[in-house]
């Protein structure tokens, strides 16, 4: 292997010749915590309460002892995936929260929580790599002013990556809004208001002008049925859970259906999994599925025009309320015994107004989470512009001095 003039090649890798490398355990001492809280814990203010699992920050405590304020980097059990840096006072939920910090100068303690990404774990383990192992990992380490200048680097970026995510929270937060003003006629185009009268229902008051109808009134089921030919395969489709979509399985032949009662799918119609509906398993289907095929477990409903807008049904079944509603229509105790009942699903009743008002606010939260998965799309780019960037800045491939 050919090495560039000012580097040099060491067991993890090329480094700049003016770069040490050390055991994470000759500079980081290990704690584990001894007091831990329990309970008590609230959702609004207080001491931040740190718990073991991906979603590290469980809560907040008003009770002020058993502080960590030290500034330490936490390492959950599998420090491979999930870790930590913290540099605020906070409190321990789990008593597997493992805490690591240096124990000599001239160490930046982020510079070496960034430099983790640069340790080498072996590529055929699925295992966790326990604190005696860690100990002997090594990592590249320049000088306290060239570290500083990395971290800072790699701040830049990431402050960057929070003010999108920031803005696509927020975004989420208004859209939420939007959504249920929309749905509840709270939120109406001045040239569909008619007046400002509403109508008590059981779904609470909706505007004079709109409808309350049964499903049954504005959607008519398709069934394609057919007899799967032993030799021939097909594909079949499947719907993920909290409005996923739509997936494709892999092709199978007609043989291994065997007695299964299957449909050719048709596009422009409202899907649903009876068995998840529950769990918010609906859809649209489109061109992409014809020629597929799905089983009894997918009915499918096509709007009936001049009343209903396809993706105005499928936005109003995305909602909270709209949830709520597959849930009453899905008796059963929970997981797969909560089935819709297909009677159930077309004797419940959902909102509806003109078709230019419902095709008015499908264009205005399609408008919504465009914006939205724009954002999502930026924040993705610059996640992996800055996991590029800090391969070479903490290995020296690009310099700061």
């Amino acid at each position: 292997m050919e090495v560039k003039t000012g580097y040099r090649l060491t067991n993890i890798g090329l480094i700049p010749t003016d770069w040490d490398t050390m055991r994470l355990g000759e500079l980081l001492d290990y704690e584990q915590p001894t007091k831990y809280i329990t309970k008590d814990i609230d959702s609004e203010s207080g001491v931040p309460v740190l718990t073991s699992n991906k979603s590290f920050l469980l809560g907040y405590s008003s009770d002020t002892s058993g502080i960590f304020d030290k500034h330490p980097i936490i390492l959950f059990d599998d420090f491979t995936t999930d870790r930590k840096y913290v540099d605020f006072p906070f409190k321990i939920r789990s008593s597997a929260t493992k805490i690591l910090k240096p124990n000599r100068k001239s160490l930046n303690l982020k510079y070496i929580f960034n430099a983790f990404n640069t340790v080498k774990f072996r590529a055929d383990d699925h295992k966790r790599y326990w604190i005696s192992e860690f100990q002997f990992l090594k990592i590249p380490i320049p000088s306290e002013s060239e570290q500083n200048k990395i971290v800072d680097i790699l701040d830049t970026w990431e402050l960057a990556i929070q003010k999108k995510e920031s803005l696509c929270n927020q975004l989420l937060k208004r859209r939420k809004g939007l959504e249920i003003g929309l749905f509840r006629g709270e939120v109406r185009f001045a040239e569909f208001q008619e007046n400002t009268e509403k109508t008590n229902t059981y779904l609470g008051a909706i505007p004079s002008d709109w409808e309350l109808k049964y499903i049954s009134e504005i959607v008519k089921r398709v069934r394609k049925p057919f007899t799967p030919e032993p030799e021939t395969h097909y594909r079949e489709i499947g719907i993920r859970s909290h409005c996923k979509g739509i997936f494709h399985k892999e092709e199978v032949s007609g043989a291994s259906l065997g007695n299964k009662s299957v449909f050719w799918i048709e596009p422009d119609c409202f899907i649903v999994n009876i068995v998840f509906a529950w769990e918010h398993a609906i859809a649209k289907t489109t061109e992409a599925e014809i020629s597929m095929i799905a089983s009894h477990r997918f009915p499918m409903y096509k709007p009936k025009k001049e009343i209903l807008d396809l993706d105005y049904l499928l936005y109003f079944f995305k909602t909270a309320r709209g949830k709520h509603l597959l849930g009453l229509a899905s008796p059963g105790g929970a997981g797969r015994n909560k089935t819709l009942g297909q009677g159930e699903f077309a004797k419940l009743k959902i909102p509806v107004p003109s078709l230019a008002e419902q095709k008015r606010i499908v264009e205005v939260l399609s408008e919504a989470d465009k914006e939205i998965e724009l954002l999502k799309q930026q924040v993705a780019v610059l996640k992996e512009q800055k996991k590029g960037l800090m391969q070479k800045l903490l290995t020296g491939r690009i310099r700061t001095i």
